[in-house]
């Protein structure tokens, strides 16, 4: 459990000192550079890409209960209540959940933190699950696949869930340099605060998974695969894919 902890850890401190560039990492928005609306207002197309896919490849979903996983400070949730009757958001920084249900507070909400599984929530929940620029930032492989299991368990049956994971990352990209100092560094006794607001560093670590390989898992798992699209989540140079699945 070692490593979930420190990436709790990692997401406490981002979501303490810059929460909103944790979330979208455009590097002109650093060192709370993001206007909050601004922010804010970036979800409604996310959200309507999405709904506009489901409506194509789902046309009957029940639209009664959903999980936004990863959320954040909730940038996605009053877009999702135009389509959705109630919203749930969980994320595993506490720092992050906080800052959601201030946001949020207008809105019908609720906010959870969740750990290495989503035992907070009983099976059967939830009509749809979506998680958008998340799973990527997992430890590892395993622990991506550990919450897909999760959310087929917490899905209704003939549930669907919408989540996107790199495929495939460049060879250039994948010894990711400032994390590896700032996990050195930090080793050595500096601060997470110290690391980020005056030298710049930051422990975000992308991972991946190869479309063929999360294909075969999702249909392992007893999932039914209904689209898999190419999607520019992160920039032109990794390759990431957003699946579209019913349970």
């Amino acid at each position: 459990m070692r490593k979930i902890e420190q990436h709790k850890k990692n997401w406490e401190t981002l979501g303490e000192v810059d929460p909103l560039w944790a979330v979208l990492s455009d590097n002109s928005k650093r060192f709370n550079n993001w206007d909050l609306d601004d922010f804010i207002k970036t979800g409604e197309l996310e959200v309507g890409n999405v709904l506009n896919q489901l409506k194509i490849l789902v046309p009957e979903l029940n639209r009664e209960e959903m999980l936004d996983f990863g959320c954040g400070v909730g940038r996605l949730a009053r877009y999702f209540l135009k389509y959705f009757q109630k919203y749930n958001g969980t994320d595993i920084s506490e720092n992050m959940i906080k800052k959601a249900r201030e946001i949020n507070s207008a809105y019908n909400t609720e906010f959870f933190v969740n750990y290495a599984d989503l035992k907070i929530f009983p099976d059967n929940k939830f009509d749809f699950i979506y998680s958008g620029i998340v799973l990527q930032h997992l430890p590892n492989k395993e622990f991506i696949k550990k919450y897909i299991l999760e959310f087929k368990r917490i899905l209704k049956a003939q549930g669907v869930l919408v989540f996107q994971v790199p495929s495939k990352i460049p060879w250039t990209y994948r010894f990711q340099p400032v994390r590896r100092l700032y996990n050195f560094l930090k080793f050595l006794g500096f601060s997470e605060k110290f690391l980020y607001q005056k030298i710049g560093l930051y422990p975000i670590k992308m991972s991946f998974i190869p479309e063929s390989d999360m294909r075969k898992f999702l249909r392992d798992s007893g999932f039914e695969v209904l689209a898999i699209k190419e999607d520019t989540y992160c920039g032109p140079r990794v390759q990431s894919r957003t699946y579209y699945c019913r349970k």
